[in-house]
C-alpha cells in the first residue's frame, strides 16, 4: 500500500467511522486519478459498495468534477453522487454505479433505452 492509499484509508476511517471496509481497485485511467471500490459489510443492510476517488491535488483538481456531478444530478441524469469530499487532499467518496459500462451493452437495439436512462 502506497502513501496515498494509506492517506485515503485514514480519511475513509474518519468519514465512515463505524464501518468495516475493504478497498479493491475499481479502475485507473490515463491521468493521475485512481478509483477504489469500498466494500462495506453492514450486518443490517448486507454488503454495499461505494467508490473512493484518489486525485492528487498537485496533479488534479476535483472541484470541477464535484460541480459538474451536482449539475448533472440536479438535471436528473444518472451520475455518481458525491457522498463526501476532501478537496484539499484530493479524495472523493462517490456512489457506485456498478461494474458494467454502457459501452459494454451499447448497440443499435439498446442505445435509445440506455441513453434515455
Amino acid at each position: 500500500m502506497d502513501d496515498r492509499q494509506q492517506q485515503l484509508n485514514l480519511w475513509l476511517s474518519k468519514t465512515l467511522p463505524d464501518a468495516n471496509f475493504k478497498l479493491t481497485t475499481a479502475s485507473a485511467d490515463a491521468s493521475f486519478r485512481r478509483y477504489f471500490r469500498v466494500h462495506l459489510a453492514n450486518p443490517y443492510l448486507g454488503n454495499q459498495t461505494l467508490i473512493a476517488m484518489d486525485a492528487p491535488p498537485l496533479q488534479e483538481d476535483c472541484t470541477p468534477f464535484v460541480k459538474v456531478a451536482k449539475l448533472f444530478l440536479d438535471a436528473g441524469l444518472n451520475v455518481p453522487k458525491v457522498i463526501a469530499q476532501d478537496l484539499a487532499n484530493g479524495f472523493l467518496l462517490l456512489s457506485d454505479l456498478g461494474n458494467d459500462t454502457y459501452l459494454q451493452h451499447l448497440n443499435n437495439k439498446t442505445a435509445q433505452m440506455l441513453y434515455g436512462d
